[in-house]
């Protein structure tokens, strides 16, 4: 195979090609003007707007060009992330600062403006109608407290159930209600255990939990009272097997319910009830036909772990509460829970007469 020789002075006798001169593309304009951007990006702080504003957008762009298209779907997509996170943000500060529910007061108005109350125990026996007049104004729906993450302030808690007014003096108020509503798990004396109540009109006003049974599923609760004199003291007798009675409560939310049944068993200081139970129900009254106190509603079988349970329900004696004995005093708790009894003990002289 011959070679190929070049020289030098072909080398040189080869001509350079000229350059061809740079393509110049054309500018495009912008796929998202800027004043298109600044309008729609202040609807970030307006989530359901963006949202609506968005699906329009999609639908009206449909036959512009994938160019501007993307472009339009990334921009609306970042906006949608900022503006969630910002609303989640606003929420949150807003449950955390804000008011604990919708309405609070520093008091029972209700009870303060009452003139009188029932007479208890009833002369004869209280018809449904009767007990529904007379005995659901003594009743209160009571929820725990709890403690906002942000403002380190008590709010309102999810979960609520019944209560029972005990005594009302020129003092204030005590109620009863079950333990485990109020969600007393670590008790201390040392720290001030609050919890949430009101009546029909749906007014919340923070409360104090004096005492604490320590073996049975019970708490006291005092709230101040600001007016009026009307006094009142809720008897309390002795339960007796196959006794009808009145149970109220809040069964799944259904506020101030109203139903009957029977005590089916008596052990020691629970009462197994005839009378149909729901969550929102513990804490509330077990009356009998006079307006006497019986018991207060503690527990329901579940069906869930017991499939072939029917109508299991019980409710803690309310002997208890004439009691001094067995109870874990905060504040004045032992003095409140003395008065009341000395009130019960001079209503049963009184009625002796």
């Amino acid at each position: 195979m011959d070679k190929i020789v070049i020289s030098p002075n072909e080398i040189t006798e080869i001509k350079e090609v000229p350059e061809q001169p740079a393509r110049i593309e054309p500018k495009l304009p912008p796929a998202i003007p800027w004043w298109a951007r600044l309008s729609v990006g202040i609807l970030a702080l307006f989530l359901p707007l963006l949202c609506l504003v968005t699906i329009i957008l999609r639908v009206a762009f449909r036959g512009q060009t994938p160019r501007i298209r993307y472009a339009w779907t990334g921009f609306l997509s970042t906006l949608l992330i900022i503006s969630g996170f910002l609303t989640s943000a606003a929420s949150v500060l807003l449950f955390s600062f804000g008011s604990v529910p919708a309405i609070v007061a520093t008091g029972l108005s209700e009870l303060d403006e009452r003139t009188d109350f029932p007479a208890l125990p009833a002369s004869k026996d209280l018809s449904g109608a009767d007990a529904s007049s007379e005995l659901k104004p003594l009743v209160a729906v009571i929820a725990p407290t709890a403690q906002s993450f942000f403002s380190k302030r008590e709010v309102l808690s999810n979960s609520f159930g019944a209560g029972l007014l005990l005594e009302a003096d020129d003092q204030g108020y005590l109620f009863a209600t079950a333990r485990h509503v109020i969600g007393l798990g670590s008790w201390s004396l040392k720290e001030r255990h609050r919890a949430m109540l009101s009546l029909s009109s749906g007014v919340w006003a923070g409360a104090e939990v004096i005492a604490r049974h320590t073996n049975l599923d019970l708490v006291l609760i005092w709230i101040p009272r600001h007016s009026g004199a009307a006094e009142f003291v809720q008897p309390i007798a002795t339960p007796k097997e196959g006794q009808t009675i009145f149970v109220i409560g809040h069964p799944e939310g259904l506020k101030y319910t109203l139903s009957t049944g029977i005590i089916s068993r008596m052990e020691n200081s629970t009462l197994q009830i005839s009378a149909p139970v729901s969550p929102g129900n513990s804490g509330g009254p077990v009356y009998d036909l006079q307006g006497n106190l019986l018991g207060v509603v503690s527990s329901t079988m579940d069906k869930s772990y017991q499939p072939n349970a029917e109508n299991l329900n019980f409710a803690v004696t309310a002997q208890a509460l004439l009691k001094q004995s067995g109870w874990e005093f905060a504040k004045d708790g032992r003095e409140r829970l003395e008065t009341y009894l000395k009130a019960v003990s001079a209503q049963q002289d009184k009625t002796k007469r």
